[in-house]
């Protein structure tokens, strides 16, 4: 028995990551990786996955990245997982977890009958070995050390008993356990190839095994012949199922989705609304919309910042806002409206506010007209004492945002309302902008099921912080919500937390998220677990095989 303290690290509020291993992922571009026999497109049971993002690091306990955990998903299993609708715990690689009632300690008993695809045991000391790595001082801060919490120390009691310690009750640390983020690689993988190479010879327990990655470009898989783990998620093989799978990246995915999938291509991930409207009802494809679990997409509006300081005025924006249009027009209804900062998928969400501050103009300019503002001069902009309503929105590129918000530019100056467009090449230039407070409305790209995330956006000790938002109630909630141990009294201090979002007005939300797959006609089988953003593929099959 050993026991490990963890010292001198921040395990304070989740942050943003902003892609500091892209350096390192240059660095192991030119590692050898492991050859591929037969190329995917000449294997019958090989089937293709676009992923339309690039993924600069593929290392589970440094990437963030949604598109890298679906590759993890495959390669990993995790300590526990999450049933698909009611979000129950269910046993992975432990078999059962006790709960001190404190909610400090945290106990797992470890399957004893399992191997890394490298042939070393798995076992508590294996496990061990993955958080030291997580918490390795030459690691950078990452999202798997995020989801382990006040992590403090952790025991290996015996060959098959792990115990974690917290600082604080933090009932959100299962929900991490059951990411793949936090997957669990061969301690023996981890030491032979070290911090940069590990990437090109991953070793997990999960049904894939890595056969081949390069950067950039692609990662190929294997089915794992051995696999024993076989979670509740997944269902019994039938003997047609792939036994490959080729991930394809970024700029390969570009391009017309009908002639891909025709092409290259057996299914391609996160397609754009209008593609799949238009692709709805062709024989040759299937489109598979799957709600994502997260806060409701929209803007947080910065309280700090006049003129939206003044409830009246962010109350006018909510009232000015047609939410069931934008659906309408932007996803083609595939996406929910959104009436709560937290979406019906996360079985979190505030469902009393559905329909509530719903498109009232009228309302709207009474509002504004209160809060002083009026058009003097006919220019069609209103302005208090000579200064005119103008707000700054900020636009990164991804999603249907940019076309939302010039939609709302052109409503919003209908009531007087100067809308700057503020763009954001990417999410380094987000965070950027988030830390200098320089905006009036932000948008909002945070998933998860577990509502511990609105404390991401508005704890006042959150690095994050985006909605400035200095109310004491409001802080107290988010302390509280996160470290109740009950239930029932935690979802409580949610559906608090998300009437006072409402009724203060320190959020614009629009729609919920969804994200849009699109597969060819043949593919079979093809689910995804509770969070939506990872594949299962071991039941997968295609029907020419």
């Amino acid at each position: 028995m050993f026991i490990h303290r963890i010292d001198g690290l921040g395990l304070g509020a989740l942050i943003c990551r902003i892609g500091i291993w892209l350096i390192a992922a240059w660095l192991a571009v030119g590692c050898a990786a492991r050859s591929a026999s037969v190329p995917c497109e000449a294997d019958a049971g090989c089937l293709r996955y676009g992923i339309v993002a690039d993924i600069p690091i593929l290392d589970p306990h440094s990437a963030d990245l949604p598109e890298a955990g679906a590759i993890f998903r495959q390669i990993y299993d995790t300590l526990v997982y999450r049933e698909g609708t009611n979000h129950q715990f269910l046993p992975g690689l432990a078999t059962n977890w006790d709960i001190s009632a404190d909610g400090l300690v945290y106990t797992f008993a470890l399957r004893q009958d399992l191997r890394f695809h490298d042939g070393s045991p798995f076992n508590a000391a294996a496990a061990a070995r993955n958080i030291a790595r997580i918490y390795d001082l030459q690691q950078p801060p990452s999202l798997a050390r995020d989801l382990l919490g006040p992590l403090s120390h952790y025991e290996v009691v015996d060959n098959f008993t792990l115990r974690l310690y917290l600082s604080a009750p933090y009932p959100p640390l299962l929900d991490g356990l059951s990411q793949p983020f936090l997957g669990m690689a061969s301690p023996r993988a981890l030491d032979e190839f070290g911090r940069l190479r590990y990437q090109f010879h991953q070793s997990g327990t999960g049904p894939f095994v890595l056969e081949a990655y390069t950067p950039g470009e692609k990662a190929l898989l294997r089915r794992f012949t051995e696999y024993r783990v076989i979670p509740p998620i997944y269902a019994p093989l039938q003997g047609d199922e792939i036994k490959r799978v080729e991930f394809v990246f970024g700029r390969s995915t570009s391009g017309d989705v009908l002639s891909l999938l025709g092409e290259s291509l057996d299914i391609i991930d996160d397609i754009v609304p209008a593609d799949a409207q238009n692709l709805a009802g062709n024989s040759r494809v299937q489109i598979l919309p799957v709600q994502i679990p997260a806060l409701a997409v929209g803007f947080l509006i910065n309280t700090a910042l006049p003129p939206l300081d003044e409830l009246d005025l962010r109350r006018a924006l909510l009232l000015a806002t047609d939410r069931s249009a934008i659906s309408d027009r932007f996803t083609f209804t595939y996406a929910l409206v959104a009436w709560a900062p937290l979406g019906l998928s996360t079985g979190f969400a505030h469902t009393g506010y559905v329909g509530s501050f719903a498109t009232d103009v009228a309302g709207a300019r009474e509002l504004i007209a209160k809060a002083g503002f009026a058009d003097s001069d006919g220019d069609g902009i209103v302005e208090r004492a000579g200064s005119p309503l103008s707000l700054s929105i900020v636009v990164p590129p991804w999603g249907q945002l940019p076309q939302v918000v010039a939609w709302l530019r052109g409503a919003w100056r209908d009531l007087g309302i100067d809308l700057q467009l503020e763009p954001v090449p990417g999410k380094t230039g987000l965070n950027q902008l988030i830390q200098s407070g320089a905006y009036n409305l932000l948008p909002i790209d945070i998933a998860g099921i577990d509502p511990v995330m609105l404390g991401l956006v508005f704890a006042e000790d959150s690095p994050y912080r985006a909605s400035r938002a200095p109310h004491a109630r409001l802080n107290q909630l988010l302390t509280q919500a996160q470290s109740e141990t009950d239930p029932q009294m935690r979802r409580n201090f949610y559906y608090e937390v998300q009437a006072l979002l409402m009724n203060e007005s320190l959020l614009l939300p629009l729609y919920e998220p969804v994200r849009l797959t699109a597969t060819r006609a043949e593919v079979r089988n093809l689910r995804f677990d509770a969070y939506g953003l990872y594949p299962l593929l071991h039941n997968t099959a295609l029907l020419s095989n």
